[in-house]
């Protein structure tokens, strides 16, 4: 079992992390995916293929976390593809509002506090998180025809992974007086 402060300081860092890292991913196999690829460990080659077989695994894992930290928050998606509050949490979830303290009340996060967040216009906000939830549900999650409600786009995508992290820090860092833990990866492993 996790204790508040294990969660706090390793575990959700841990998934900013990942976040982090489909980014790094993300841009590396949209410019190079068919370029071969070889990993050694130790000066001995331990894996060869193409850029895909090291990304792509890394960008899978990345969304699953994302999707994680946004459920985290209290943010969904309907079924018809809008942007939601969570209504209730399952047995052993741990949420934002957990880490509650006699002086400060954290809240989730609603469709209007992502939208104050984002500099662009507020359905760009909403869509590009929707797309998270889409992508891990319909691609990852689940095997499915990949049917979402809209196209989306390596913008959606990107909006969304840059947001993750102010969400982050604007619902549970910054209310709790701590600062966000710094990523590894901002430049790539």
């Amino acid at each position: 079992m996790f204790t508040l402060d294990v969660l706090l300081k390793k575990w959700i860092p841990y998934r900013l992390e990942a976040v982090e890292t489909l980014r790094w991913a993300w841009a590396l196999t949209e410019q190079n995916s068919g370029a071969d690829l070889e990993v050694k460990v130790n000066g001995r080659p331990v894996l060869t293929g193409n850029v895909a077989a090291l990304a792509n695994p890394m960008i899978e894992a990345g969304f699953i976390h994302a999707r994680a930290l946004l459920e985290f928050l209290g943010l969904t998606a309907t079924k018809d593809g809008k942007l939601s509050v969570v209504v209730s949490r399952r047995p052993g979830d741990v949420a934002v509002e957990n880490f509650s303290t006699s002086a400060v009340t954290l809240q989730k996060a609603t469709p209007d506090t992502v939208a104050a967040a984002y500099p662009g216009p507020r359905e760009e906000a909403e869509d590009s998180l929707v797309a998270i939830f889409q992508t891990s549900n319909r691609w990852l999650a689940h095997v499915t025809d990949g049917t979402t409600s809209k196209e989306w786009t390596d913008h959606h995508i990107d909006v969304a992974l840059r947001g993750i992290p102010v969400l982050i820090k604007n619902h549970l860092y910054l209310p709790l007086g701590l600062d966000i833990p710094k990523t590894q990866n901002a430049n790539g492993p």
